[in-house]
């Protein structure tokens, strides 16, 4: 290739990667470590896009008030009316601020659409995957039926923030399918949008239709 199309291919961003790019991890807790290797330098992607990376590792490392262990009843209430209310309403505000940004990242061209579809997609899972490890009453040890409607209970609150996480993911994954060299983020989200916990029917996507933004409306 001569070295004036060689240079224009590598500012353009669609030399290929030398090397495998590390594809990410889909069963590791959410974090910006379990996230595929970017195809370009993250300098590359500008201010604006390092930005809203740092707002959502920001936002990701605010980790949940731990539970009582094998809490009662009252216990329970208690924790719930006071850390975790706490946590989850400054969660929200650092999981809003990055979401802004990104929302307005993903129109600004197709690499940053996919990342930003599993950034959003991570946030959106963490706050999930607190919520359904919240514990039952240790009175319910012996009510299974009761214990059961209680896990329904907290897989409802836990299901807005899961089907936010699951349609980025998927946003993610279908913008990733005509850039080859993203190819291993769109099946990191595929994965990982697999591996959400189950709260609702899957939304069917019909052929040949994609969706080609972090949707706004969550």
């Amino acid at each position: 290739m001569p070295l004036a199309l060689l240079l224009a291919s590598v500012a353009c961003g669609g030399a290929r990667p030398a090397r495998p790019l590390d594809p990410g991890s889909y069963d590791e807790p959410p974090a910006m470590e379990v996230l595929p290797e970017l195809d370009v330098p993250l300098e590359s992607l500008g201010e604006r896009f390092r930005f809203a990376w740092r707002l959502t590792a920001e936002a990701l490392q605010l980790e949940p008030p731990a539970p009582p262990v094998r809490p009662t009843g009252a216990e329970l209430r208690a924790w719930s009316d006071g850390p975790l209310k706490r946590w989850l309403a400054e969660k929200s505000r650092r999981v809003e601020a990055a979401r802004k940004e990104l929302d307005e990242l993903a129109e600004q061209g197709r690499r940053r659409r996919i990342v930003a579809g599993a950034l959003v997609g991570l946030l959106y899972e963490d706050i999930a995957r607190a919520l359904v490890r919240i514990p039952a009453p240790r009175e319910l040890d012996e009510e299974p039926e009761i214990a059961e409607a209680y896990r329904e209970v907290i897989l409802f609150q836990a299901r807005p923030y899961l089907t936010h996480a699951r349609r980025a993911y998927r946003a993610c994954a279908l913008n990733a399918m005509p850039m080859e060299s993203m190819h291993h983020w769109g099946r990191f989200c595929a994965r990982r949008g697999r591996a959400l916990p189950r709260a609702e029917p899957e939304r069917s996507v019909p052929s040949g239709q994609t969706e080609v933004t972090v949707e706004a409306d969550f």
